[in-house]
């Protein structure tokens, strides 16, 4: 008897057909499917099959035909059902729950996405705001040392009209004339080495060329 056939189907009869109902499908089934039926040349497949699907008929009267068999029977079929239909609930409630999952699951992703991208430019602001303040600052150091050197070269152009701007002009000065006057440079370094020389030596030079010496 296949699994999937109730009783009623094998007859051909709902659940709720009556005992009269119940008998009358039995004997068209029973005279359709009685092996006696087969062709004289049937193999033995064939009849095997035929008194399989008659055995199956005769069940089926005797349960269904006797009240309290087919009480016992409805009983057991609706208790499969039952179980049938809360297995098939419980499939599509896990189904649904397992849907309702995924879809939040997936919520939940694009929400973390969704601050992770709004962190990394916060980042990016942060970082470019942090880059544009430190350019800031340098560029104030920078006018600022700028300052600082522009007024320390103004106070050493002040100090040096105030001290050492004489001694400029003097070296200008010497240099033009040693342009002008070659010779002059050349007695000058004499008068230095001399000036460099042994203190005898400078007194042999001055007694030779004293004018008393000469005469």
């Amino acid at each position: 008897m296949a699994a999937t056939r109730t009783l009623y189907d094998i007859l051909g009869v709902p659940q709720n057909a009556t005992a009269d109902e119940v008998r009358k499908a039995y004997k068209t089934k029973a005279l359709e499917t009685h092996p006696d039926k087969l062709p004289p040349d049937a193999d033995e497949v064939e009849v095997e099959a035929a008194e399989a699907q008659f055995r199956d008929v005769r069940t089926a009267f005797e349960v269904l035909s006797d009240p309290a068999k087919r009480k016992a029977y409805d009983n057991g079929l609706n208790y499969v059902r039952r179980r049938r239909f809360n297995t098939e609930e419980v499939q599509a409630r896990l189904a649904r729950e397992r849907a309702e999952w995924q879809r939040q699951a997936e919520l939940r992703h694009q929400e973390r996405m969704r601050v992770l991208r709004e962190e990394i430019l916060a980042s990016q602001k942060r970082y470019q705001d942090t880059l544009a303040q430190a350019e800031l600052r340098y560029q104030e150091r920078m006018k600022a040392l700028e300052e600082q050197l522009r007024l320390t070269r103004e106070a050493e152009r002040a100090t040096d009209v105030k001290t050492g701007g004489t001694y400029t002009l003097v070296e200008e000065l010497l240099s033009d004339l040693r342009r002008r006057c070659p010779e002059w440079e050349v007695r000058k370094q004499k008068v230095l080495m001399k000036e460099d020389a042994d203190p005898d030596e400078q007194k042999h030079a001055a007694r030779v060329e004293s004018p008393e010496t000469v005469q």
